[in-house]
């Protein structure tokens, strides 16, 4: 099985899809976002992890900028219910860290906040994965937020569904409700982490 592909970054794209020319062959690699984000311009040198799944009808390559993720994603295949392009949604819409830390502390409202994780999928990767995973440092549990743990979700999803990290918009959440008792509308709250998130990406 191919377990490495260096080559020239031929081409990458937002659909989650990279071509690698390596001399004589082109390898099309999945990769989730966090790596797509991490990839080098098209043109210049790289290096991917890679795990080959073989089906009936396909054998697809999905790549990996760090060993960590490629582990992670190892992990949730193996969950039942997850396939490989979901475990890329998993790990696309949340960073290693958290995922690591959202398992072993049970957090399902994070987990589900990705797009296609229903509640029953986030719970059965955490039953089957929390003595799998260590935590990690840098994260911080819904409830700290001040909010109910279904609204942080739904807002997390929401602004997922229009195009923001799961981990941006957290934090833009955390950053909204900081200091704040008093709980704010959802429609509110989505209007002030759009805010909020549009600025740092002007800013940035």
């Amino acid at each position: 099985m191919i377990a490495l592909v260096k080559g020239r970054l031929f081409k990458k794209d937002t659909s989650g899809t990279v071509i690698v020319d390596s001399g004589s062959v082109g390898y099309r690699i999945f990769v989730s976002l966090n790596t797509l984000f991490a990839l080098p311009e098209e043109g210049e040198d790289v290096t991917l992890h890679t795990v080959t799944v073989v089906r009936e009808d396909a054998m697809n390559l999905y790549g990996f900028a760090e060993p960590e993720e490629m582990k992670f994603f190892n992990l949730l295949v193996q969950v039942k219910g997850v396939g490989p392009r979901l475990a890329l949604s998993l790990l696309s819409g949340i960073k290693t860290r958290d995922l690591a830390n959202a398992i072993s502390k049970q957090d399902s409202g994070w987990i589900c906040a990705v797009p296609g994780v229903g509640r029953k999928t986030a719970e059965r990767i955490i039953l089957e994965l929390k003595d799998k995973v260590e935590p990690m440092e840098g994260y911080a549990k819904p409830s700290s937020l001040g909010l109910d743990e279904q609204i942080a979700a739904d807002v997390v999803s929401a602004l997922v569904n229009l195009g923001y990290r799961a981990s941006d918009s957290r934090a833009s959440l955390g950053r909204i409700m900081e200091g704040r008792e008093d709980p704010l509308p959802f429609n509110e709250l989505i209007r002030k982490c759009l805010a909020d998130l549009t600025g740092r990406k002007a800013n940035g």
